[in-house]
């Protein structure tokens, strides 16, 4: 065995594969496989042996959920298990979550929310067909997502990322778009990272990523399952607004409320239902963030008078975030201020709302 093989195999860097369940391992006939650490990693090996050619590889069974049955108790749990392992104990150079398709868009925010800088590169990725068909996308994706998390450039290396069908994209800005192609995810409001073909060909965007600011893991002050988790509400805006929605015992329920508003950013201001609706939210102060979900951002809520009058009634706006990242943080913002009475969480709110907690939206 020659020297530099040696050197070679000692160099490998150390990748932690944590499994949470989802098309990816599910058998040919999509039937949850209930395979533990030891069994999975043996299967996965058996399956993409070219995992050890890649690196050092141990494999984590965290969940076996399919991902429409995440909650938001599983990112802190998903983000806490990788802060142990990469900052605490220092286990491994980086890690691959593999996730179901329906739900990662959400998970990749809130773990790029939670722990952004990170400690080393953090790669999700899934799979349209289970690896267990002949026909699959989950062995490419697995390798590519193995590659991008031992060979990240600088830029990317404390960040959050998605590597799906020959694309990386920022963790907190993904949106699925397909449940049938194996394309089957977009970054519709800030530039794909990279290509990747016979190699891994990274875009000119990385040099101009912003630095993440230093913070301490949001971790630590998750209340847990036990006490009371915030609501928050996401509608999408259509022509006779439900008066339901306008009464205040419903409203006095909730801890913010993601409106998805018509394509321009405009809503029915001058109906009496949601005049109520935003008035009495405004009163009790309970956050309306206010977003559309076409592909290129409105840039300014204000461009319309129906705009201009949800400013009036303080409504935040969500700029290029997705409805993902919008939901999240709105739901991480509450979680970490929840010692804040209603009021004064609201005013902190306001003057907080457009700062980014990982790379989620542009700074403004």
């Amino acid at each position: 065995m020659s020297y530099k093989f040696l050197m070679a195999r000692s160099q490998k860097k150390r990748i932690l594969v944590i499994f949470t369940g989802g098309t990816f391992g599910m058998g040919p006939s999509l039937e949850v496989q209930n395979l533990g650490s030891k069994e999975l990693k043996t299967w996965l090996l058996d399956q993409v042996p070219e995992m050890n050619q890649i690196a050092k590889c141990d494999v984590h069974v965290l969940y076996n959920l399919d991902s429409c049955h995440f909650q938001a108790e599983h990112w802190f749990e998903l983000a806490s298990h990788l802060h142990q392992e990469l900052s605490v104990k220092k286990n491994f150079d980086g890690a691959v979550v593999l996730h179901g398709t329906d739900t990662l868009a959400f998970s990749a925010a809130a773990v790029s929310c939670l722990l952004s800088p990170c400690p080393a590169p953090i790669v999700f990725t899934g799979a349209q067909k289970p690896l267990s068909t002949l026909r699959n996308d989950a062995r490419s994706n697995l390798i590519s997502a193995l590659e991008l998390a031992t060979q990240a450039p600088k830029a990317l290396q404390n960040r959050v990322l998605v590597a799906f069908h020959n694309q990386v994209f920022l963790g907190s800005r993904v949106r699925k778009k397909s449940a049938r192609q194996f394309a089957a995810y977009d970054s519709p409001r800030f530039p794909v990272l990279a290509t990747i073909g016979s190699e891994i060909t990274y875009h000119e965007i990385i040099k101009h990523l912003p630095p993440l600011k230093a913070k301490k893991p949001l971790l630590t002050r998750f209340k847990g399952t036990d006490a009371p988790l915030p609501q928050i509400l996401s509608t999408n805006l259509s022509p006779q607004f439900p008066a339901a929605l306008a009464q205040v015992p419903f409203l006095e329920t909730l801890d913010g409320i993601l409106l998805h508003l018509y394509a321009s950013g405009t809503a029915p201001t001058e109906y009496a239902p949601f005049q109520a609706f935003l008035e009495n939210a405004k009163k009790l102060h309970t956050p309306i963030f206010a977003i559309t979900e076409r592909e290129d951002e409105v840039r300014k809520l204000g461009t319309y008078p129906s705009g201009k009058e949800l400013e009036k009634q303080n409504v935040l706006w969500c700029s290029d975030l997705t409805p993902e990242a919008a939901f999240v943080k709105a739901w991480l913002l509450r979680e970490l201020n929840a010692d804040l009475p209603k009021k004064e969480y609201f005013q902190w709110l306001q003057k907080n709302w457009d700062q980014p907690l990982a790379d989620e939206c542009s700074t403004r």
